[in-house]
């Protein structure tokens, strides 16, 4: 396939859509990650409370 001026275009277009993928799917993943930290530190400090009060 020729070198033509669409080509480049089109590929460039493709890779920084993938790129924005990539950074989308590492955002979503980090956000995951995030939320389960929360939730462990939330059910830790639960349990302390109980402790607390026994």
């Amino acid at each position: 396939m020729a070198d033509t001026k669409d080509g480049r275009d089109k590929k460039g277009h493709d890779e920084e859509q993938h790129q924005r993928e990539r950074e989308l799917e590492e955002e979503l993943e980090y956000e995951e990650e995030a939320e389960e930290r929360r939730e462990e530190h939330d059910e830790a400090e639960a349990e302390r409370e109980l402790a607390d009060d026994e």
